[in-house]
């Protein structure tokens, strides 16, 4: 049994070594078989923790924390803040008062899908919109007066959701006349637009907190709080702030995914249906090269055959080969995604949703490998199986 496995390894060697070109050939139809299997998935992978990513890093951070039900603001916001703070893990928090709000710039209007009054030095340790400013500046704490508005809200033809004509089409130093819900009206000037290319936060407008306290009538308080705890661990810091005494509404990120959630689903459904798919064409394509190639050698099994190889040495000998075929494809196709991604991390796809970095989870390189050894090894195993109790005559002079 040894000696047989023996010279059926031997014999698939010296038969791929002795036609490296065909080899090669082969070997780069698998390899890149491979990689159409599994770049799908890690592209739709990549949107999935962009759009996961952007609520946490431009809008909502980790965890929210909003007022009671039927209360409009949080009570005890800054005695709440220092709490969190002090639990050991918490990257930042900060406080926010939200708004209903319309924008007016001479006879334009628009509204933002949100308005909030915010602490600049504070939100720059939550949030990351300060790094995304297109134009202008970021707001200072000192600030008084000042405004700056998302790329949707400002309009100049960078916007995914608005068309022109319902963007304010404002430039930095513009005025704009902003009417609260609650009956105030105030005129700012823009200080900054920012663009982070998500789908959140270019629709946002934000002012500074001490503004934000003026309008409202209120100090110490809180629309909402924010908070930047590291990503996965959202569940068990909202239990320790729980512990402390907070008894307010806690919204983890993925809590506020709504319509995004929607999204992320029709993503991961086109995935299952499109690796399904592509898993199936590779199987067929790697089935069929293989068997064609071997299906080309039947004189060379008669010879095996009129020389006294046993037939099960020869479908062995043609299967360990088509194996070699699968696992040289499946080795080159794993360094060569691997390389792709790896250039990804630094330069990011830019697409309409924002930058997206492909991501290639082990669990879709292990289907696409076992997909690709099983159709290799099928590809080999039936058309040397079906030679091998052929006639030799028949075999050498068909």
């Amino acid at each position: 049994m040894k000696g047989n496995l023996r010279l059926s390894f031997f014999l698939a060697v010296k038969n791929t070594l002795h036609q490296k070109p065909l080899f090669a050939l082969i070997v780069l139809i698998i390899t890149l078989s491979f990689v159409s299997a599994t770049i799908v998935s890690a592209t739709i992978l990549g949107f999935v923790n962009a759009l996961n990513n952007q609520i946490i890093d431009y809008s909502h951070g980790s965890i929210l924390i909003e007022p009671k039900e039927d209360a409009i603001f949080i009570d005890d916001a800054l005695e709440k803040l220092d709490k969190i703070r002090r639990v050991p893990g918490v990257i930042a928090a900060t406080r926010r008062y939200s708004f209903g709000a319309a924008l007016f710039k001479k006879d334009r209007e628009a509204a933002g899908f949100g308005f909030f009054g915010i602490d600049p030095l504070e939100e720059k340790k939550v949030s990351k919109v300060y790094r995304y400013m297109k134009q202008g500046e970021y707001l200072t704490p000192k600030d008084r007066g000042e405004i700056i508005i998302g790329s949707e809200v400002a309009g100049g033809g960078e916007q995914l959701w608005f068309a022109e004509e319902d963007t304010l089409s404002a430039r930095v130093g513009d005025k704009i006349r902003v009417s609260f819900a609650n009956g105030v009206e105030r005129e700012f000037h823009t200080k900054g637009i920012f663009n982070p290319r998500d789908i959140y936060s270019t629709s946002f407008s934000y002012i500074t907190i001490q503004d934000a306290e003026e309008i409202l009538g209120v100090s110490g308080k809180a629309s909402l709080i924010a908070v930047r705890v590291p990503k996965g661990t959202e569940s068990y810091y909202v239990k320790r702030f729980k512990e402390l005494g907070i008894n307010d509404v806690f919204k983890t990120w993925e809590d506020k995914l709504s319509t995004s959630a929607i999204v992320i689903s029709m993503f991961g459904t086109i995935n299952i249906l499109l690796s399904t798919v592509g898993l199936f064409i590779v199987f067929v394509t790697v089935f069929v090269i293989i068997y064609i190639n071997l299906a080309h050698k039947r004189r060379q099994i008669g010879i095996l055959k009129a020389i006294g190889i046993n037939e099960k040495v020869i479908t062995q000998s043609y299967t360990i080969q088509s194996m070699i075929y699968g696992a040289s494809g499946i080795i080159a196709g794993v360094i060569l995604i691997k390389a792709m991604t790896a250039y990804w991390a630094v330069h990011p796809l830019n697409t309409s949703l924002g930058f997206v970095t492909p991501e290639l989870s082990a669990s879709s390189i292990i289907i696409a490998s076992i997909m690709l050894f099983i159709s290799s090894i099928i590809g080999g195993y039936i058309p040397s199986f079906k030679a091998a109790k052929e006639d030799i005559i028949k075999l050498i002079w068909d």
